[in-house]
């Protein structure tokens, strides 16, 4: 059964943002039947206009299409058009910037659940510019946990652990053990999200997840730069360069961290912010810029590549982030295309017989790293057979 992930599937759609419309380092995360709105935006360099129209697509909890028909999970028009968009004004790099805001006058939600907007271009119905993912909860199960470093002595240096307990008084739950399923996330991140999580223990209507499984790489803080101005160099920008079309921005090199001993450094766990000065209107007035990632590496390492990856290109690892060796100068090197402002990110290592990314070769794994994590707590409902999102619970490994 196909899974549907976040994609971008043409190369003139850049920056794609889908946040809450009032916190916009958050999970995209809406309460069922609520004021919540989430924005879904993105640029078309292409300029001009395009004719687009977006449609929704309710997911079990592994992100395949569940059995729910459109009648049963939406309220309104089954596809609808994008009409709000705008221009660039005085940038190199134009561009139309569109914008979708939901739940809105042409459509609703009915269920909770995991779902999935789709962008489509007027004359292909068969490809999706874009697809992405959300989550629409209901507020029924409490969900108590906490972030701790792990007690198993090989899991002590590099490890956190991740307990938690869910109340379910609330629900007509007769099964837990069958209805029950549980998502873990680190920072918003897939690639390493634990999905089949099974309990220790159920007491009464208490189950809990707190037995050595729930343990995550730590990782180090991400790395950052702010490119904010595009005339002088701030956070780790080491220099810019204007061109007759084109801005070249050089971040700061970066080395290896995997041996340095662990300090703490502020970040926004992987995300970014679409950031411009002297603007009244970034959406429209933030340029693009060509920015040149280095990382001093002594040897060129085989057996797989290195990336550059964050919430910038939803930690994908891909041509456009792979890495190429600098024998002269001793140094992997990329170049992306991105709009100003402020981004996170970190350099991982894809080893080709490993199915995930390793942090190990230039950032290090501490169990004292500040992380953030989401639990998503679903009932599987048989008679429509469907998963019902009946929890959504954050923890921090730094207490706030």
């Amino acid at each position: 059964m196909k899974t549907y992930n976040d994609t971008v599937s043409q190369t003139w759609i850049k920056t794609v943002q889908l946040q809450r419309a009032d916190l916009v380092l958050v999970a995209p995360v809406i309460l069922l039947n609520s004021d919540d709105k989430l924005i879904l935006k993105f640029d078309d360099l292409r300029g001009g206009t395009q004719d687009y129209s977006y449609t929704f697509m309710h997911c079990g909890q592994h992100w395949e299409q569940s059995n729910l028909t459109f009648f049963d999970f939406l309220e309104g028009f089954e596809e609808n058009t994008v009409s709000d968009y705008a221009f660039s004004f005085a940038t190199l790099q134009a561009y139309t910037h569109y914008k979708i805001e939901f739940p809105n006058d042409d459509v609703s939600f009915k269920v909770s659940g995991n779902y999935i907007i789709q962008v489509w271009e007027e004359g292909n119905d068969t490809l999706p510019v874009i697809t992405k993912r959300f989550y629409v909860w209901e507020d029924i199960v409490d969900v108590q946990g906490n972030v701790s470093r792990p007690n198993l002595i090989p899991y002590r240096t590099e490890y956190q652990e991740v307990n938690f307990t869910v109340d379910i008084k609330n629900t007509d739950v007769t099964n837990p053990y069958d209805e029950i399923r549980v998502t873990l996330k680190q920072n918003n991140r897939d690639d390493n999200a634990y999905t089949n999580l099974k309990p220790r223990l159920i007491s009464n209507d208490l189950i809990f997840y707190d037995d050595d499984n729930t343990v995550f790489y730590g990782g180090k803080e991400f790395r950052r730069f702010d490119m904010r101005s595009l005339r002088f160099q701030t956070d780790r920008i080491r220099k810019i360069e204007r061109g007759d079309h084109r801005y070249d921005i050089y971040v700061t090199v970066d080395e290896s961290r995997s041996y340095q001993q662990y300090y703490y450094e502020t970040d926004i766990n992987g995300n970014y912010i679409v950031m411009a000065d002297l603007t009244n209107d970034t959406d429209l007035e933030a340029d693009y810029a060509y920015v040149h990632f280095a990382l001093l590496y002594p040897y060129y390492q085989s057996g797989g590549e290195f990336h550059v990856v964050g919430e910038m290109n939803d930690y994908h690892c891909n041509q456009d982030n792979k890495m190429v060796y600098n024998f002269d100068r001793q140094m992997y090197e990329v170049v992306l295309y991105l709009k100003q402002g402020y981004y996170n990110y970190l350099y991982i290592f894809m080893d080709k017989f490993k199915p995930f990314f390793d942090l190990s070769y230039a950032e290090g794994n501490y169990f004292e790293t500040e992380n953030g994590y989401s639990v998503f707590i679903y009932q599987h409902v048989y008679d429509r057979d469907y998963d019902r999102l009946i929890g959504v619970q954050q923890f921090n490994s730094i207490k706030k």
